[in-house]
């Protein structure tokens, strides 16, 4: 059937038969190969062909976007697989599998039953290779999953870590790891979005890139906040009249060029589809080399495409984003709003689906300490009531709920707000320099 293939050719029907997993089903199909003319083209097939030696299945994605899902005579789409399942390899490939040969065998049977119309074949030969086109079957990609020892590659990988400004907590955490997921939550005015605009800070000045999603703020909003935080109250007056902060001028400028490339805000224009919230981020890092990305927050995304139960939308957005943190090697900080409770705010207070916190590398709250928060601390503490603790000397906590990499729990660690600039310090007139 394949007379003289050119060294494409062969490499096409070699990609489709890695799909198919059978030469023979190749072969019983009549799937011909379809020229690649372009060199973009040449490259993903080369890059999928080295993905399946590695890891013995294909990322399908590599395709994606880019109209080379037509590897066959017959036009086939880009696999328009559940897209949940767009970080899980195996299921991916599976899913395409099994979409392929479906549409495959359509064509085939409709074929078939033209040729039964003209005569080309009696019923007995017709029902013969439909009862042979219905026994095709994809073969299981799993038999790989179990290693050796001496499969596994035991090189020790030093973890990159992104410190966050805070002494105490990169002291006990070392930083927020690259490749990681970090689920924020706190009540409001607990300063969530204050701190992460700091660390988004704290990220640049180490020469790490940060793009953000706020579904709260706009863009010049959100800018105007981090440009406040950058400037510090040296470099801030208050407007008496109206009583919000600017930043000097010349300050301003200065650090808007500093962040200029280096600091990404997605655009609310395009609304809040998680799906495609997902896809700019991702997109953005490829693009830009960013290394953080904070999501501002879950209430504030559309998860309708996740499906149509609240809690399996939830706990497939987490698994996404753990997947994509991984595979981007990014870190994560994802804010996620408690439950409203009278109590002291704990981690299982987190609405939503448990997995939310169960996925998630760490989990932290933000409190801001107020009377509110005093009683329900001593409550918590079983401290006697109007005792003071150490705690109560700060304006704002941040607690280490769970920490995987060290097993951190429970850990408070005690912050000062500072009025204008909006920054949390480590003590009360601390300077920062970012460097701008």
């Amino acid at each position: 059937m394949y007379n003289k293939l050119t060294p494409i050719e062969q490499v096409e029907r070699e990609l489709i038969a890695l799909i198919f997993n059978k030469n023979e089903i190749v072969d019983l199909l009549q799937i011909k190969p379809k020229y690649l003319l372009t060199k973009i083209n040449e490259k993903i097939l080369e890059e999928m062909i080295v993905c399946y030696k590695k890891h013995k299945i294909i990322n399908l994605t590599l395709m994606d976007g880019l109209n080379t899902a037509e590897l066959v005579e017959t036009s086939i789409d880009i696999i328009d697989c559940d897209m949940y399942y767009l970080n899980d390899w195996e299921r991916q490939l599976q899913c395409a599998q099994e979409q392929i040969l479906n549409r495959y065998k359509e064509k085939v049977i409709k074929d078939l039953f033209k040729e039964l119309e003209v005569g080309k074949v009696n019923y007995e030969e017709y029902q013969d290779k439909m009862d042979k086109i219905g026994k095709i079957q994809i073969t299981s990609t799993n038999s790989n999953r179990m290693k050796t020892i001496n499969d596994i590659d035991t090189t020790y990988e030093e973890k990159t870590y992104i410190r966050s400004g805070c002494d105490y907590l990169d002291k006990k955490m070392k930083g927020f790891a690259l490749s990681q997921l970090s689920v924020w939550s706190g009540s409001n005015a607990s300063a969530k979005s204050t701190y992460l605009n700091q660390i988004a800070l704290e990220s640049i000045k180490q020469g790490y890139k940060v793009g953000i999603f706020s579904g709260e703020l706009t863009d010049k909003d959100l800018l105007s906040w981090i440009t406040l935080n950058a400037a510090g109250k040296d470099n801030i007056k208050q407007n008496e009249e109206k009583g919000y902060y600017y930043v000097f001028k010349t300050i301003k400028e200065r650090i808007l060029k500093w962040l200029n490339n280096k600091l990404f805000i997605y655009n609310n224009d395009y609304g809040n589809d998680a799906r495609e919230i997902l896809q700019s981020v991702e997109n953005c890092v490829n693009k830009n080399d960013v290394k953080v990305l904070i999501l501002d927050n879950l209430m504030a995304m559309n998860l309708s495409k996740f499906g149509d139960q609240k809690y399996d939308m939830q706990t497939k957005l987490i698994t996404e984003l753990s997947a994509m943190a991984k595979r981007l090697n990014v870190h994560i900080h994802f804010v996620c709003h408690p439950r409203k409770s009278t109590a002291f705010l704990r981690k299982i207070d987190i609405s939503g689906s448990a997995d939310l916190t169960n996925i998630a590398n760490n989990v932290l709250i933000m409190h801001r300490v107020n009377s509110d928060f005093k009683k329900s601390f001593r409550d918590w503490a079983n401290l006697k009531e109007n005792e003071d603790h150490p705690i109560f000397h700060y304006s704002n906590v941040i607690e280490i709920c769970k920490n995987r990499d060290l097993g951190i729990q429970d850990e408070m660690i005690g912050l000062y707000f500072e009025q204008g600039s909006k920054r949390l310090l480590n003590y009360q007139g601390e300077e920062k320099d970012y460097g701008y």
